[in-house]
């Protein structure tokens, strides 16, 4: 028969692991959320990134198409020729929605641009958080 101690130290050698094992279990399902959490904050940004992104990328395309036109109007080539070009006063409400354009594109540029930087700086933070490189 084995030593009663002996077999009461293994006993607790078992316990004492299996407390080790339940805790490492532990922390790997917390690190699992949070690396999860951490990839929906991630997948969740780069949408909304890229659909402002999209919308301002249209708005100055339009902004520029306009542009085009208006420029085709000052032709003094073309005009009064030009299609959509058959009085001043035309082209004048197009020279005034233009500039009105033109202020709203500079404006919400200016805030895309501000944007941009401190989505860029948190999106690269939660990248870093998720390759561990910081806590």
């Amino acid at each position: 028969m084995h030593d009663l101690k002996a077999l009461k130290s293994q006993s607790q050698d078992w316990y004492d692991e299996h407390a080790e094992w339940a805790e490492e279990t532990l922390r790997w399902q917390r690190e699992t959320k949070r690396l999860v959490a951490i990839l929906y904050q991630l997948e969740r940004a780069l949408p909304e990134h890229t659909l402002t992104l999209t919308r301002h990328v249209n708005m100055i395309r339009e902004h520029q198409e306009l542009l085009g036109q208006y420029e085709n109007g000052l032709d003094e080539e073309c005009y009064p020729q030009c299609p959509g070009f058959n009085s001043e006063e035309e082209l004048e409400k197009l020279h005034q929605r233009l500039c009105e354009m033109h202020d709203k594109t500079d404006l919400n540029h200016r805030r895309l641009r501000k944007n941009y930087m401190l989505e860029m700086k948190s999106f690269r933070a939660l990248a870093l958080k998720l390759m561990g490189k910081t806590s």
